[in-house]
């Protein structure tokens, strides 16, 4: 029903005049929750002693009546079941419970699945899905990949629970194949920095603070590691939901390729290793035979870890000695031994670059 015509109709019956007025759900839920009469699901609540009545909820915001003069209780409880009946036959539920909101997002999982698999990566929310209203704001996009914990599943209300105590609000956790979708609104991450990470001078960093914070809470609720995230730049748009998926998805692909020790991957930190990801076969078999690195110096552990702690570290020979529990003088030998058997010395930028790049191929290839 028309709201305007349903308003009008409610007026006839009373009597009276009612205002229509749009509240913050957090503030309705409030009024709600200290009216010891009527709980949030009776769709009514008391300020000031006078009754307002729920009509629906929209993303953040609710729409209430009320009313203008004072009503007699019979009337308070006329009105307020003529507006549940009212709900109810304009699939207007204030108050999802927690399995329609799980459906919900269930439904989004498989949507969006969907389109990834048939390539429509321009594909937007349909309008009569029942979660679009949660997506008209500015987003930020986290994916939890827990695809090495076989036989260990984690539960959509637990893990939902756990979510909206760490953001300190409710976020849209999406199922996936092997992973979730977390969606969070921008003002809750604006919250949090404000108070736990004043120090944090960009978003991004924010953002991997974030992550850090996420995953130790999560590895130590379920026990173990199995479980690897990562986090995406704001979304704006909607209509990018898709392809931001898709994005996250790739960048949990090369994280467990390039990064096969860490467990949270941020895109900005991967951009080379995406570039060498998607460079053809053939031309990386002809970047490995022309590099001048031997097979067998990418095979021996410690030279591949001490080159991998070396560009970590920005070629700095103090910080990457330290970080090896190694004399300085230990690391400038492996790094002169290096380079009588490469011809290609690290500590020089070029060089450094090219090294660099037969690492990266070296993981992604397995060939030497």
């Amino acid at each position: 029903m028309d709201i305007k015509e349903l308003k009008r109709q409610l007026e006839g019956i009373i009597g009276s005049s009612l205002s229509l007025l749009e509240m913050d759900q957090e503030i309705w839920n409030s009024l709600a929750n200290g009216n010891s009469l009527n709980q949030p699901s009776s769709g009514m609540a008391r300020l000031h002693d006078r009754p307002r009545w729920l009509w629906k909820t929209d993303s953040s915001k609710v729409y209430v009546f009320e009313a203008e003069t004072p009503l007699t209780e019979r009337e308070i409880r006329l009105i307020d079941l003529l507006l549940s009946a009212a709900r109810e036959k304009s699939n207007h539920h204030p108050f999802p419970s927690k399995r329609d909101e799980e459906s919900r997002c269930i439904e989004l999982g498989k949507w969006l699945q969907e389109q990834i698999k048939s390539g429509n990566i321009q594909s937007t929310v349909p309008d009569d899905m029942a979660i679009k209203p949660k997506l008209a704001e500015n987003l930020f996009l986290f994916l939890l990949g827990c695809e090495d914990r076989p036989g260990q599943e984690v539960q959509y209300s637990k893990l939902n629970k756990l979510l909206r105590s760490y953001f300190g609000g409710e976020v849209v956790l999406v199922p996936m194949r092997e992973s979730w979708l977390v969606l969070v609104r921008e003002a809750l991450l604006l919250d949090v920095q404000d108070e736990s990470n004043e120090g944090i001078e960009t978003e991004r960093d924010m953002l991997g603070a974030l992550c850090q914070g996420l995953y130790e809470l999560i590895a130590n609720e379920w026990g173990g590691g199995g479980f690897r995230l990562t986090v995406g730049d704001k979304l704006i748009n909607q209509e990018r939901l898709v392809p931001t998926t898709i994005a996250l998805q790739e960048t949990l692909l090369l994280g467990r390729i390039f990064q096969v020790s860490e467990h949270i991957y941020l895109p900005w930190d991967l951009e080379l290793e995406r570039l060498v990801y998607h460079i053809p076969d053939d031309r990386r078999l002809q970047f490995i035979e022309e590099s001048g690195v031997d097979s067998h110096l990418l095979e021996d552990e410690e030279t591949l870890i001490t080159l991998e702690n070396f560009f970590q570290l920005d070629c700095n020979v103090s910080e990457t000695a330290k970080r090896l529990y190694i004399h300085r003088n230990t690391l400038l030998y492996r790094l002169d031994k290096f380079k009588q058997e490469t011809g290609l010395d690290v500590r020089s930028f070029q060089d450094a670059v090219l090294v660099k790049l037969r690492i990266l191929l070296y993981k992604v290839t397995k060939r030497l």
